[in-house]
């Protein structure tokens, strides 16, 4: 395996170990909607079912099209292997298909995360986002924001969270700013 490829499994291990919101080795829709109650609940937002059940819409059909069409041994579930090897496939083989529903999610976890209602998140939202919802740690996420506010305007953009979406999922670069999506690998 060269240094490139080992960065990508290496970010789609982290993106699977951060779905898998139960921890127990497999990937199901459940852990994609319990994640974003998570987020739902780290922003308050019990009273705005419309945001949250656009998150779960979003989450339920990334699963419906992708992840469960991963499923190489027909099982139900997602393990890390299946995940990796899917996510290769579909960036191969559906990149543009994967990405648009991926930016949908994007789009809609932004919607919860962004509290003052003005198209971006700040860093004190993107903690908020990823320490209540995830666990990640705090000073990875300093670090991360500021890798991913690649215009330096102290905020994160649509277009800089898609970007960075993307490059995660995707790239091979091991410079890539999308690359410290959910912090340091």
């Amino acid at each position: 395996m060269n240094a490139a490829t080992g960065v990508l499994d290496r970010k789609l291990d982290r993106a699977f170990a951060m779905l898998d919101v139960d921890g127990d080795g497999n990937l199901r829709e459940e852990d994609l909607l319990v994640l974003g109650n998570r987020l739902a609940a780290a922003f308050d937002l019990s009273g705005d079912a419309t945001k949250i059940a656009r998150l779960r819409g979003a989450f339920t059909q990334l699963w419906i099209h992708d992840l469960s069409t991963m499923d190489s041994d027909q099982d139900g579930v997602l393990d890390r292997a299946e995940f990796v090897a899917g996510m290769r496939k579909a960036a191969a083989n559906d990149r543009e298909g994967i990405l648009q529903r991926l930016s949908v999610m994007v789009d809609a976890w932004m919607d919860i995360a962004d509290t003052d209602g003005n198209g971006l998140i700040d860093e004190d939202e993107f903690q908020t986002m990823y320490i209540k919802s995830l666990g990640t740690s705090p000073q990875d996420l300093k670090v991360a924001f500021a890798r991913l506010d690649v215009d330096g305007d102290g905020n994160l953009g649509r277009d800089e969270i898609r970007r960075a979406t993307e490059e995660f999922y995707t790239s091979e670069d091991p410079q890539a700013p999308g690359n410290w999506l959910f912090g340091n690998l």
